[in-house]
C-alpha cells in the first residue's frame, strides 16, 4: 500500500517537473521569437526611412529639371545646328578644291608665261605671280583686293619689249592668258572671301552648338 502511494507520489513530482520544464522552454522561445520579430520590424523602419529620402531627393532633381518640352525643343535645335555645321563643312571642302584647282591652272599659265616672255613676264606685264597673290590674300588673313588691271601703255611697253621675231598671233595669245589670269585671281579672291566667310559662320554656330551642349549637359541630371 505504501509502496502504490509513493509510486503515484513519485509520478506526480516527476510530470510536475515536466511540465515546469516544457514551460521554461515554451517561455524562451516565446522570448527568442519576439526578439526575432523586433529586429525585423527595425529593419523594416530603417529601409523606409532610407526608401523615403531617396523618394525626397528624387522629387527634388524632378524639381529642378527643365520642362519636357523645353529638353526637346534643344533637342531639335541640336540636330539643326549639327546638320548646318555638316552642311557648310562641305562647302567649305568645295571652296577648297575649287582654290586648289584654281592656283594650279595659273601655275600652269605662268609657265607658259614665261616661256613666251621669259622669266621677267611679271614685271612685263605687271602682273604679280601666283605666289604673291596666295600670300597678299591668304584664306587665314583678310582677302585683299586683286591685282591691278594693266592699262593698255603697260602692254604696249611690253610689245616693244618682245623680240622682234614675235608676231602679232603670238602677243595676241599672251593677251588672252593675261587677261585669262586677272580673272583667275579675281575669282580667287571671291572664292577665299566667300570661304572666309563659310568658316566664321562656321565658328559662330559651332560656339552655340558648345553652348548649348553645356546647357543640356547641366540640365540633364
Amino acid at each position: 500500500m505504501r509502496r502504490a502511494q509513493s509510486v503515484r507520489n513519485y509520478a506526480r513530482s516527476n510530470t510536475s517537473i515536466q511540465a515546469d520544464d516544457l514551460g521554461v522552454v515554451i517561455e524562451a522561445s516565446e522570448e527568442s521569437l519576439e526578439t526575432a520579430l523586433r529586429r525585423q520590424l527595425l529593419e523594416k523602419d530603417r529601409e523606409v526611412d532610407r526608401l523615403k529620402t531617396q523618394i525626397a531627393q528624387l522629387q527634388e532633381q524632378l524639381a529642378r529639371r527643365p520642362p519636357i518640352e523645353r529638353i526637346q525643343a534643344v533637342e531639335r535645335e541640336y540636330a539643326q545646328l549639327d546638320i548646318l555645321l555638316q552642311g557648310t563643312q562641305r562647302e567649305n571642302e568645295k571652296s577648297m578644291a575649287e582654290l586648289n584647282r584654281l592656283r594650279d591652272r595659273e601655275k600652269v599659265l605662268e609657265k607658259e608665261l614665261e616661256r613666251l616672255i621669259g622669266p621677267d613676264w611679271q614685271a612685263s606685264l605687271n602682273i604679280a605671280s601666283s605666289s604673291t597673290f596666295v600670300a597678299r590674300s591668304g584664306v587665314t588673313g583678310t582677302p585683299s583686293m586683286g591685282s591691278p588691271l594693266v592699262s593698255h601703255s603697260a602692254v604696249a611697253s611690253s610689245k616693244k619689249a618682245a623680240p622682234s621675231a614675235t608676231t602679232d598671233a603670238t602677243m595676241a595669245q599672251i593677251e588672252q592668258v593675261r587677261l585669262l589670269i586677272l580673272g583667275m585671281e579675281q575669282r580667287l579672291q571671291s572664292r577665299e572671301e566667300k570661304l572666309v566667310k563659310s568658316i566664321e559662320k562656321a565658328e559662330e554656330e559651332g560656339s552655340r552648338f558648345e553652348e548649348i551642349r553645356k546647357q543640356v549637359m547641366s540640365t540633364t541630371p
